[in-house]
């Protein structure tokens, strides 16, 4: 079934006593609502569908986050259904049922919003008129939710109860309210006093076997005193909303609110519970710009410097305290102190530096090394140019020149000289180790100081010489 053609009815949540209150979903803007629809047997009758449109119109005026907003109203087959937001929570009743005594801490804070809502509705001239814990929807995150203005009266409104009538519910209905005389924004602060008492205490201040014996009871009898385990400034500001002269109620729901907020001196004033409110002030106390630090390195330094030239006289100190086995504190002070010898060497701001990675780099390191080792053993072997070969192609040394530790000692070989250009070369030469060249054109050429093994015979003429540079071997000193 879908209300004006948008509004498609998914779950039934809850039944009152003019409507129920179903899930629905919004086609058009495609988001979950709640729609509280006029019963059936009541569709058609002019009484009540004007209670639904004086409802619509006062919660329209209302706008607060501690009050359900509604987003629209229309009629359909002689019936009529209001919009509001879709709260995920629980009502109070509920959470009282299942438990009877709350905690101070956690009251006061639902308490404070109930009342800040209620003084947004007074402001703007509507008296809820049937305060009550099944009226006030808890959020999951502890924010409350008044609902069900039904019964709620503006100033501008004309009177729709008869002579006599009394709108509420008997257990939360003020004394004023029982005699039959207009309720006022101090109706709803009692019965708000109502719901303290029974929270704290377990049980209502009032009951009987009817709803007017309940009704009388709120008139005539004294309330019954609060457990002695509750805290006696909260208690006497309980008896002070119960009482029955309405000028010695606290003269507004705001003034309550911050009552109530002064007994929990954490509570923000927003009024929210500490769970949700934590984060948020966590958030608003970290600053928007990070702060501009000096180097590490620097702060180090200047802190060992300081603390060399200001160093007191060692005092044995006592050891810091350590976090109890088991938690998640002692669990990460257990993970850093073993993580340098498990796990690696720490760098500092370069990281950590893991045995795997270290084992690596030293593998990387020794086939380095190997393949420069093999690189200077290939340099070190003889090749063609090398002194050792050098010799063997001369020729064996003579007598007269002894090896040296530049020669090789080994035997000499034999060697065929090859034919050059210029005749023999290379041959064996002179015992001073020269070498001499024959010439095509002028004989024999040798250096200008000659062995005198090589010197002519006597009467024989002396060719031309040419010099060629000498080639000389290295001898040791």
């Amino acid at each position: 079934m879908a209300l004006g053609g948008r509004y498609r009815l998914v779950r039934q949540i809850a039944v009152g006593g003019m409507g129920e209150v179903w899930e629905a979903y919004d086609d058009s803007l495609a988001r979950p609502v709640a729609v509280k629809v006029l019963r059936a047997e009541f569709a058609g009758d002019a009484a009540f569908l004007e209670r639904f449109r004086t409802e619509a119109r006062n919660s329209a005026a209302l706008s607060h986050h501690n009050i359900a907003q509604l987003f629209d109203y229309g009629e359909q087959d002689g019936s009529s259904y209001l919009v509001m937001e879709l709260v995920v929570g629980e009502p109070l009743d509920l959470i009282l049922e299942r438990e009877p005594v709350l905690p101070a801490r956690r009251l006061l804070p639902l308490l404070a919003q109930t009342a800040r809502g209620l003084h947004a509705a007074h402001v703007a001239g509507v008296v809820h008129r049937d305060v009550k814990p099944g009226n006030l929807l808890v959020t999951r995150g502890g924010r409350v939710k008044i609902t069900d203005f039904g019964v709620s009266h503006a100033d501008n409104q004309k009177t729709m109860t008869a002579t006599g009538m009394v709108m509420g519910t008997a257990q939360y209905l003020s004394p004023e309210q029982a005699v039959g005389r207009p309720a006022t924004p101090l109706s709803d602060l009692y019965s708000v006093g109502v719901i303290a008492y029974e929270a704290l205490a377990g049980k209502r201040p009032f009951t009987g076997p009817t709803a007017v014996d309940i009704a009388v009871a709120h008139v005539n009898e004294p309330v019954p005193p609060l457990p002695t385990t509750v805290d006696p400034a909260l208690a006497a500001l309980v008896m002070r909303l119960l009482s029955k002269d309405p000028a010695a109620r606290p003269a507004s729901g705001e003034e309550l609110a911050g009552l109530l907020d002064a007994l929990v001196p954490q509570t923000p004033p927003a009024g929210v519970p500490q769970v949700v409110a934590a984060a948020a002030i966590a958030a608003a106390a970290r600053p928007s710009v990070p702060p501009s630090y000096p180097p590490r390195r620097a702060r180090r330094t200047a802190g060992s410097t300081s603390a060399l030239r200001t160093a007191p006289a060692r005092t044995r100190t006592a050891p810091a305290p350590q976090p109890a086995a088991g938690t998640r504190a002692a669990v990460r002070a257990a993970g850093r102190r073993r993580s340098p010898v498990t796990w690696g060497i720490h760098l500092g701001r370069l990281g950590t530096l893991t045995w795997p990675l270290l084992a690596l780099l030293l593998l990387l390191v020794a086939l380095l090394g190997a393949a420069l080792a093999d690189r200077l053993t290939r340099a070190a072997e003889p090749g063609p140019d090398s002194p050792a070969v050098a010799a063997a192609v001369d020729g064996p040394a003579t007598p007269a020149d002894p090896p040296t530790r530049h020669e090789n000692r080994t035997a000499p070989t034999q060697t065929t000289p090859t034919t050059s250009p210029l005749g023999q070369y290379p041959r064996r030469g002179p015992a001073n180790g020269m070498i001499t060249v024959d010439t095509p054109d002028s004989g024999l050429a040798t250096e200008h100081e000659h062995d005198p093994q090589d010197q002519p015979r006597a009467g024989a003429a002396r060719p031309a010489a040419t010099t060629v540079p000498a080639v000389t071997r290295v001898k040791d000193a």
